[in-house]
């Protein structure tokens, strides 16, 4: 498909991956961006470049409100939906409104639209903790563990189901650990935890860290939207190369000068994840430590990304070493490292 003068819907074009998406769809494929995003909540990425563009356009409101999602859609080609509720002191039935209700929200309006092509961007935790040892865009989806995990997963099977029944044209993508300039999850948190000596690591550290580079995710998201091969399919949003937990946070380390990275016994954790999982039962909100967080750190299989090669041509074109030097740039331009 070409992306040429078309109006692409981009959801949660405030945050780090819709807003990347929505600079690059703009500035390189002449492309008119429809950013729809929460009342209140301002831009957090190339926020200037856009709003001052005059092929972007903003939508505000919430996915959940039917009204606002139906006058969104309406003139797009394209929907990319990338919002979600990701973390926060919320319980379950909050996460399953937007990442479940929401996206059905969206998916009905897009259908009624007539839209051509619909990418739902989901997250590699889908899978499950500890993943498949051969976890592949084909793995099975698991709904064991996590509120944002769970709900991400519950809300791909809506996807899928919809697409099946009604022949919609819808691509899933998953993304790993998404680093880079103007990261929050991936970029500031690290650092600032690395910063304040907190224990990052668990064990040695020798886990597997599923990283992918922002422009890497999003070459994968616009070979996505081009290709029809890319139609009915789901793909991992990942670089198939994965590095240790070690290596990630000492990037950072080594940015701010740190020399010693903490960490944590698995034991111990396993034991606070225990604690806090009984809590949380009693509370009905997510634990501060669980026994995912304890897998995802500790687990030690690299996600494949055969698929996106074979379907797609998607090869990786930054690695780990140049991403974190453009993340480092990013920061100490921002005056966020000495």
């Amino acid at each position: 498909m070409k992306l040429t003068n078309t109006r692409v819907l981009i959801t949660g074009a405030n945050g780090f991956i819709g807003g990347r998406l929505a600079e690059r769809l703009t500035h390189e494929e002449n492309t008119t961006v429809r950013g729809l995003v929460r009342n209140g909540t301002s831009f957090d990425f190339a926020r200037d470049k856009l709003l001052t563009h005059h092929d972007f356009e903003i939508a505000t409101g919430d996915v959940c409100d039917e009204a606002v999602v139906h006058n969104a859609v309406a003139g797009c080609a394209i929907v990319v939906h990338c919002a979600a509720m990701q973390g926060g002191r919320a319980k379950i039935d909050d996460y399953r409104r937007v990442n479940v209700g929401g996206t059905l929200n969206l998916l009905r309006a897009a259908r009624a639209a007539n839209v051509q092509r619909f990418v739902h961007i989901s997250t590699i935790n889908v899978h499950g903790f500890p993943p498949p040892r051969d976890a592949n865009a084909d793995s099975p989806l698991d709904f064991g563990d996590g509120f944002y995990s769970v709900t991400k997963a519950e809300g791909e099977r809506a996807v899928s189901d919809l697409a099946s029944n009604y022949h919609f044209p819808i691509t899933i993508v998953r993304p790993g650990c998404t680093y880079g300039p103007r990261s929050v999850a991936w970029t500031l948190t690290p650092l600032a935890r690395v910063k304040r000596g907190a224990p990052v690591l668990i064990g040695d550290g020798s886990g597997i860290c599923n990283a992918v580079y922002i422009d890497n995710l999003i070459d994968l998201i616009l070979l996505a939207l081009k290709n029809d091969a890319a139609i009915g399919q789901s793909f991992i949003g990942t670089e198939g190369r994965g590095v240790t937990w070690r290596e990630f946070y000492g990037a950072y380390a080594r940015m701010a000068g740190v020399s010693k990275i903490n960490s944590m016994p698995r034991w111990f954790a396993l034991l606070a994840a225990t604690g806090f999982g009984a809590l949380a039962r009693w509370e009905g909100y997510p634990p501060r430590v669980d026994r995912a967080s304890v897998e995802f750190y500790s687990h030690r299989v690299v996600y494949d990304i055969e698929k996106s090669k074979r379907l797609l041509g998607y090869a990786p074109k930054i690695s780990f070493e140049e991403g974190m030097r453009r993340t480092e740039e990013w920061l100490r331009n921002e005056q966020m490292l000495k």
